[in-house]
């Protein structure tokens, strides 16, 4: 009888210890699936992006300051936290759709951005003439411009305002898809911003160039900072980092560097795509950034081709978006007579499915 006792006891003790692990293992994917979107394969390019940036940094002798990458971790998981628990403890779609997002732009865009400062050590040939060789065959005079908004200061000061508005516009869309609940939207802003961001820095990497100021070296400039600081405060930096002067990186001292092609065109186009469904904020969006695509080429410093480039790579994202949802919603084809019921009933369970995902696209 003890020793039955004794197998019982061990018995309850193994079942209880089974029952605990797998109450750790179902909570961990509901921790997990809490922090999930947007997508496993984003978290994994955010690591090998991180990964490449430390072989480089070591590679090329280069030692990043602490603080401020440290700050910036410990932001995002903050933020993650904060997703977890507005995902899992107190559900709040919005407000975790609003810190997830955010968490993921932070996550994304320090790594790429370190790469970027990275790829201008590689001092590849500045491919400023052929820019503006391109430039001048499609009849477009980039001083001629510049010596209208001299001569109309105040709309130079609006257009580098509008142009300077494309950081804020970025959590606008978080706060505004996430409040309104257009999740699928977001998400696929999301992918699209970082889809561009390291397209732009892969493409400036191999074709680099110091912008039309530098070139053209006009004489007159526009009155105002405000006008010409996102146009010439990467001359210095990006002089260092070719001729490998950089020996410390600083999170602050990271400065957008490409001019080939324009990712603020590329952003603007995209932001209002984000934002046109959003009730008031949509016509004002629009028109916001198409005035930063006009004020690019001042405010910003870029040739016309860095601009057409930029808008044509938003165009092929939005496209490359927009066909895979079309394939998506294409019904899978169930092989032999005997499966067509089968069959029947899976594609209306995922024409379902999709249908949801459609309706948010277009919330």
């Amino acid at each position: 009888m003890a020793s039955t006792a004794a197998g019982r006891a061990c018995g309850d003790d193994s079942q209880g210890e089974g029952s605990r692990r797998r109450r750790i293992r179902t909570e961990a994917r509901r921790l997990s699936a809490a922090v999930a979107a947007p997508g496993l394969l984003f978290w994994a390019s955010v690591l090998a992006v991180l990964l490449v940036d430390a072989v480089w940094l070591a590679a090329a002798g280069i030692v990043p300051a602490l603080p401020g990458f440290a700050a910036t971790a410990a932001l995002v998981a903050a933020l993650l936290a904060a997703a977890a628990y507005w995902g899992r403890v107190r559900s709040e779609p919005s407000l975790r759709a609003m810190a997830l997002a955010s968490a993921g732009l932070i996550a994304f865009t320090v790594p790429v951005a370190v790469l970027h400062y990275l790829t201008a050590t590689l001092a590849r040939p500045l491919v400023d003439p052929s820019l503006a060789r391109i430039e001048a065959a499609l009849g477009f005079d980039w001083n001629a411009h510049l010596a209208v908004l001299i001569a109309h200061p105040a709309l130079s000061w609006w257009l580098a305002l509008a142009y300077h508005s494309s950081g804020p516009q970025v959590g606008l869309v978080v706060i505004a898809l996430g409040a309104t609940r257009r999740l699928g939207r977001l998400w696929t802003y999301l992918r699209l911003f970082c889809a561009g961001l390291i397209a732009v820095v892969a493409i400036a990497a191999l074709f680099p160039a110091l912008g039309p100021y530098a070139h053209y070296a006009p004489t007159r400039l526009p009155a105002e900072s405000l006008e010409t600081v996102g146009a010439l405060w990467h001359l210095e930096p990006l002089a260092r980092l070719r001729s490998g002067a950089v020996r410390t990186l600083a999170l602050s001292d990271i400065r957008a560097l490409v001019t080939f092609p324009s990712f603020h065109v590329c952003l603007a186009i995209l932001t209002a795509w984000a934002l046109a469904p959003v009730r008031l904020i949509g016509p004002l969006a629009i028109l916001l950034n198409a005035a930063v695509v006009v004020a690019t080429l001042s405010a910003g410093g870029h040739y016309l081709p860095d601009v057409l480039a930029g808008a044509i790579l938003a165009g092929a994202l939005l496209a490359g978006a927009i066909l895979g949802l079309v394939r998506a919603r294409r019904p899978a084809l169930q092989p032999g007579p005997l499966r067509a019921a089968e069959g029947r009933l899976a594609r209306g369970e995922h024409r379902a499915a999709l249908a949801v995902e459609a309706a948010e696209m277009r919330r």
